[in-house]
């Protein structure tokens, strides 16, 4: 549909229709990093000409499979589905913009940035399911309802999602861009990792909220003798949908230190108030004896099980033609997995006045050419080396003009814990200081330890220096709330929207730690102003 907005302070309206752009492998199904294809590019035509990033948004559908109700990580919503982004010239292909751990700084954005109103918005548009209430995820149709007994597998629900771009150069925030000069524009989108984008609506695992509780004990001789070696174990929560538990699970319980199988879960219902789980053991029927579970034992599944899938033993299985357990044991090996497909991508096309048009290329041609400065985001990885004491890093940084500098801490393992794309949070982080320029930034050590109490408690330097960090990189902070949890080290190292040339000097970090728990990993994430020189059948991108 054709258009028309103000272009500038003189009201002059410009024409503009809205376009679809197919991706390159049309068709394809896009899936996680290592289950299938997990890349795609859109390609921008010169023939375009001007194009207005603001509006440019991904569309696809989005539909989950496996145990657990999986749905991406709300930290950064669908975009926690990707890892790599980047732009570059069509005809030349040199690199505009690079972002790598694109969930993690959609996240670190997403976090500071999002209040009532852009929460909602995600909601509509963008697949954000906060809830972890069985009954309410926005990818999986509601089960049985309480009393009734669950014995199926979730039902999916395919999602049509409308996903901007975090980028300075094609995001939200970006400038009407002249693709024509370009020789067109390229886009590539990478997807992420299942463990850093999903996060499990219904998580039993060791130590979560959903962690069973046995209420009755259940003795050697309950499986003896039972031909089927069906126990049904009773556990505290209140209701079924909601007990963690799902068919097809391997279900544990802790033993000395130690993951012990307590066998095949085959149904989930309601009794009394309280949840009944019916569970296939791994015994031998009818002459063995199986696990001794005390009441008050904690009963658990693991988050490999649903992300690899299982296959159960023999004695789990046997040889009956049971219903349930044929169903159980067909699903035990399903893998957590998602698909997204019909993707296009939709951009509006304007038409600026010939003045305009004309001015652009009166400079294309000229000897400067036509200049385009935009902020660039560069991902700088750091291993701390040690857990506690004063710990440094220094920082790589080869762009000449920062904007500031955002250290978000990491696990260093990549294992599930439904929170992946956000730091450890601060664990035993003291204090800390940037080096700039040779110089300790700020002047004093910026304190921490009071946001690491329980409760925690506001340092009001550190949001400050956060705040200022976040807002010189672009991002329109609203919300410093649980700034414990989605915690980050910030500083901007240009005055009031400048930038500071820092390349002749080492750029680096020191924290304190006592009493950390995690060794960590820091993403360093570098705003910087990239100068973007455009000349007839040329592109210089100046860092």
């Amino acid at each position: 549909m054709d258009n028309q907005y103000v272009a500038n302070q003189n009201t002059t309206f410009v024409p503009s229709k809205i376009l679809k752009v197919f991706p390159d492998a049309q068709g394809v199904d896009i899936k996680p990093s290592g289950r299938g294809t997990s890349q795609f590019i859109f390609q921008f035509a010169d023939f375009l000409n001007f194009i207005n990033p603001e509006t440019l948004r991904l569309r696809f559908n989005l539909k989950f499979a496996g145990r657990g109700l999986p749905k991406p990580n709300p930290v950064a919503g669908t975009h926690s589905l990707f890892r790599h982004m980047r732009t570059q010239s069509l005809n030349s292909l040199a690199v505009l913009e690079e972002v790598d751990e694109y969930s993690s700084f959609s996240g670190m954005t997403y976090s500071y940035s999002q209040d009532d109103g852009t929460i909602h918005n995600r909601e509509l548009n963008e697949g954000l399911s906060l809830s972890n209430n069985s009954a309410e995820q926005l990818f999986w149709a509601q089960q049985n309802l309480p009393s009734a007994t669950i014995n199926t597998a979730n039902v999916p629900k395919t999602v049509a999602i409308s996903l901007p771009v975090h980028s300075g150069l094609i995001g939200e925030n970006a400038s009407v861009l002249p693709v024509a000069s370009l020789g067109g524009l390229k886009l590539t989108m990478e997807t992420n990792t299942l463990m850093k984008s999903i996060k499990l609506a219904n998580n039993s695992g060791k130590g979560e909220a959903k962690e069973g509780t046995l209420t009755a004990p259940i003795t050697a001789a309950a499986w003896t003798g039972n031909a089927d070696k069906l126990v049904n174990l009773i556990l505290t929560q209140a209701s079924s949908v909601d007990s963690g538990f799902e068919v097809g699970d391997k279900m544990y319980y802790d033993l000395a230190g130690v993951d012990t199988i307590v066998g095949l879960v085959i149904s989930v219902s309601d009794g009394a108030g309280q949840t009944q789980i019916s569970v296939r053991g791994d015994v031998v029927a009818p002459a063995g004896t199986g696990p001794v579970l005390a009441a008050g034992i904690k009963l658990y599944t693991k988050a490999t099980d649903r992300f690899n899938g299982w296959t159960p033993t023999a004695n789990m299985v046997g040889s009956g033609a049971v219903a349930s357990i044929t169903l159980a044991n067909s699903l035990a090996p399903v893998k957590i997995d998602y698909t997204i497909s019909d993707l296009e991508c939709i951009v509006e096309q304007i038409q600026p006045p010939q003045s305009y048009t004309n001015e652009l290329v009166k400079k294309l041609n000229s000897r400067e050419g036509l200049v385009m400065v935009y902020k660039n985001t560069t991902l700088q990885k750091v291993n701390l080396i040690g857990l506690n004491g004063v710990l440094s890093a220094s920082i790589p940084n080869q762009s000449q003009k920062v904007y500031a500098v955002n250290v978000m801490p990491l696990n260093s393992t990549d294992t599930y814990n439904g929170n992946n794309l956000t730091a450890v949070g601060v664990d035993g982080a003291q204090n800390y200081q940037f080096i700039v320029n040779s110089t300790l930034v700020p002047d004093q050590r910026c304190p921490l330890r009071r946001m690491g109490l329980t409760p925690s408690y506001v340092e009001q330097l550190h949001l400050q220096e956060v705040r200022k960090s976040l807002i010189a990189s672009g991002v329109f902070v609203k919300n410093l709330q649980n700034a414990e949890k989605n915690f980050i080290i910030g500083r901007g190292v240009g005055m009031y929207g400048a930038v500071s040339d820092i390349t002749k000097s080492d750029l680096s970090v020191r924290i304190e730690y006592l009493g950390a728990t995690r060794q960590k990993t820091l993403n360093c994430y570098v705003c910087s102003a990239r100068t973007m020189v455009i000349r007839p059948n040329q592109v210089q991108v100046i860092m």
